[in-house]
Parts: structure tokens; sequence; C-alpha cells
């Protein structure tokens, strides 16, 4: 009877975090959407890529120097598998979300959520 609380426990501990990580991850996307919406707007001269890395350096604040390691880091995650293309404003977003995870400790032996589908949700394919 103990292992069958113990099972149903876990369960339930895993099905509430998968949540919370869901809940972050479209709270995070949805705020860095409008960080880029913001900066794209006021500084169109930008390039995909030193666009996608000031909003990263917005998003950090103090740790804003982490920004171009942050960006570089979601280009080798997700631009040569499973097919050579160029990177996307959402592959920074889900990458940068996996990162935030791990560093608040909520992902401890990894996330219980597809951060890449919540992402997708929120993040058109197209930025």
């Amino acid at each position: 009877m103990r292992s069958l609380l113990g099972v149903l426990n876990e369960y339930g501990r895993r099905l509430l975090g998968a949540r919370a990580e869901r809940r972050y991850a479209k709270q995070a996307s949805a705020q860095l959407l409008h960080l880029y919406r913001q900066e794209r707007h006021e500084h169109p001269e930008l390039n995909p890529r030193a666009l996608y890395q000031s909003v990263v350096a917005q998003r950090l604040g103090p740790q804003a120097g982490r920004a171009g390691e942050l960006v570089r880091r979601a280009e080798e995650s997700f631009t040569d598998w499973p097919a050579d293309r160029e990177l996307k404003f959402r592959d920074v977003v889900h990458y940068l979300i996996f990162d935030e995870c791990m560093r608040l400790g909520t992902a401890r032996e990894g996330t219980k959520t597809n951060m890449g589908v919540v992402v997708a949700r929120v993040i058109p394919d197209d930025l």
C-alpha cells in the first residue's frame, strides 16, 4: 500500500511540475514576444541576430552580458539538426526558457514538458 501511495504522490508532483513548466513557458514566451516587437519597432536597422541578442539582454537584466552566449547556444542547438537552417526567434525563446528553468532549479532531472510545443503556440514560426 505504501509503495502505491508513493507512486501516486510522485505522479502528482510530476503532473503539477509539468503544469507549472507549461504556465512558465507560456508567460515567458509572451513576455519575450512583447520585447521582440518593441525592440524591432525601436531599432528596425538591427539584423535578426542582433535583435535576438538585444531582446535576450533585456530579459536577462543584470546578466545581460550572457546574451551573446545564449543566442550562440540556441543556434548550436537548433540550426544544424535535423536540417541546416537559419536561427529563428522561436529557437532563441525555446533555448532561453529551458535555460531559465534549469537555472531556477525547477528542472532537476530535466523538464517534464516539451517547451518547444508551448513556445510554438505563442511565437510565430516566421520570427
